[in-house]
């Protein structure tokens, strides 16, 4: 009995990662259906579509299309497992795609556990980041309906594992699949290009260290056509004018077309005027306060350590590594500031950074690790874990809508008024239900305040969408509301209030029965 479980110990260590990237995925497997429809999921999957019908079907309606120049490398796949299987219904396709996005943010975390293995050989710290990844409250549940945000992220991450193996192994096979995964990288946000200027940064580094010059030629330019023949091969706008074509998507991402109104501080500003500390303030307001404690000040001490000893992060591969998490942690921040980007829904565009956040954060534990400190992370840990766990159960499924406990004691419905909560609507499937569980009519008439109230119902029972008709508020006898772009109350239809889905003491979504 001991040998048997001794082997078992043996193997559960071995296997942690994937033990734990299981145990995730079962997880999802009865939360996955819980979730409703975002702003952007029904173009998301338009853009897939047109791009698909552009390859198979001779369709040229991708060259006009609005969204033309968004890459497809994770909304082609969608399409073509919702083509394998046939899927018609739209409730089918929807949580296909709510399930399938979900898996590929876990296989992101699984590649994190992956890199922090392999940079420390420390299955403790592999696990912290695998961790700080899944019980994100918001990006957990991003990562079933952001197809655009979320996959990006994941694949940022599965980037900089092969980028960690390739300049150990440096051989032309592990440069080809880094090249792979820089192409689908850029093809899904052209962000994505400030990892390979890092990689060739550290090539010629390596080549005048090594005096290998010719042999870090060829690395580097294996890496840049692979990556350029993947980005090509997987976009079909870049087909009929790979040159102009991808400069024009460079064009539109630097200055993107969105000029709404955000709401921040209880201030309603055009997303071209915000000021320069929106995505910081948002991101300290949204990530739990140990995850920012840990990682601020682990970045501080890495800044430290190279300032002290920068030879040691040119030639020490753990050390360089955590040089290219700071880069790819805090200069696409500062890139948003100084050029005035924009940005709305709060830092989502910047998601990306996470993982190098988090393996920050695991530089500074690993610090801690060093000088005895083992049962300080596992303890304290495992209690931050918990408590997090805790309030993503109670929260669901609305973690989405998270703020940390910087904001706990401000009054009734600040946070509401103050800043965006459900800005991608999800919330009104949970909203739907309600009615159509609360009322047994053939036909029900609804109003709701913006769009995603109606696209949600597309994630319902084809019976109960039949039962759905949207209409003018005049004639309805439901008005539904995520409070998006009107945070006040409505004072004028106080005495219809019929049902709230709240977090904490803030409304997310409400409904008023009219008649």
């Amino acid at each position: 009995m001991q040998k048997g479980g001794a082997k078992y110990l043996i193997f559960s260590q071995r296997h942690l990662g994937l033990i734990l990237l299981f145990t995730m995925c079962v997880i999802a497997l009865f939360s996955f259906d819980e979730y409703g429809i975002g702003w952007d999921e029904l173009r998301q999957r338009e853009t897939g579509m047109i791009n698909w019908r552009y390859i198979f079907s001779d369709d040229p309606g991708l060259l006009t299309y609005q969204d033309r120049d968004y890459g497809v490398a994770f909304e082609l796949p969608l399409v073509m497992i919702e083509k394998t299987f046939n899927l018609t219904d739209t409730r089918d396709v929807y949580l296909m795609r709510h399930l399938v996005t979900h898996l590929f943010f876990l296989l992101g975390a699984f590649f994190c556990f992956k890199l922090v293995d392999f940079l420390y050989q420390n299955k403790l710290l592999a696990t912290v980041a695998f961790l700080l990844i899944v019980l994100h409250p918001r990006l957990y549940a991003h990562s079933f309906f952001n197809s655009k945000d979320i996959p990006f992220m994941s694949m940022f991450a599965i980037c900089l594992y092969f980028n960690a193996i390739a300049f150990r192994k440096k051989t032309v096979t592990h440069f080809i699949v880094l090249g792979i995964s820089i192409g689908l990288l850029i093809n899904l946000r052209i962000m994505g290009a400030l990892l390979p200027c890092c990689i060739f940064l550290f090539l010629i580094v390596d080549a005048a260290k090594e005096k290998e010059y010719m042999h870090h030629l060829k690395l580097g330019l294996i890496l840049l056509g692979t990556s350029a023949v993947v980005l090509y091969t997987t976009w079909p706008f870049l087909w009929p004018a790979p040159v102009e074509h991808f400069g024009q998507a460079f064009k539109n991402m630097s200055d993107f077309r969105w000029d709404y109104a955000v709401l921040l501080n209880g201030e309603s500003i055009i997303a071209t005027n915000l000021p320069w500390y929106y995505a910081p303030l948002w991101f300290s307001i949204t990530t739990p306060i140990v995850y920012l404690i840990t990682g601020l000040s682990a970045a501080a001490l890495l800044i430290f350590h190279f300032l002290k000893k920068p030879l040691d992060f040119t030639v020490n591969l753990k050390e360089r590594n955590n040089l290219i998490f700071l880069i790819c942690c805090f200069s696409p921040v500062l890139a948003v500031i100084v050029l005035k980007s924009v940005l709305y829904d709060g830092w989502r565009q910047l998601y990306f950074i996470y993982p190098s956040f988090v393996l920050l954060a695991i530089y500074g534990l690993h610090l801690l690790h060093q000088k005895n400190k083992r049962r300080w992370i596992v303890a304290g840990s495992l209690l931050t874990f918990i408590l997090i766990s805790i309030v993503m159960i109670k929260d669901f499924p609305f973690q989405h809508v998270y703020f940390n406990q910087s904001l706990a004691l401000k009054p009734p419905e600040y946070i509401r008024k103050s800043f965006e909560l459900d800005y991608w609507g999800t919330s009104y499937r949970q909203s739907l239900e309600y009615i159509l569980k609360n009322d047994n009519s053939e036909s029900i008439n609804i109003c709701v305040a913006n769009v995603p109230g109606q696209y949600n119902v597309n994630i319902l029972p084809s019976e109960q969408r039949r039962r759905i008709h949207f209409v003018p508020i005049e004639k309805a006898t439901y008005f539904i509301t995520n409070y998006r772009w009107h945070p006040q109350d409505y004072t004028e239809l106080e005495e219809f209030r019929f049902h709230a889905f709240t977090m904490g003491n803030n409304t997310v979504s409400e409904i008023f029965k009219l008649n």
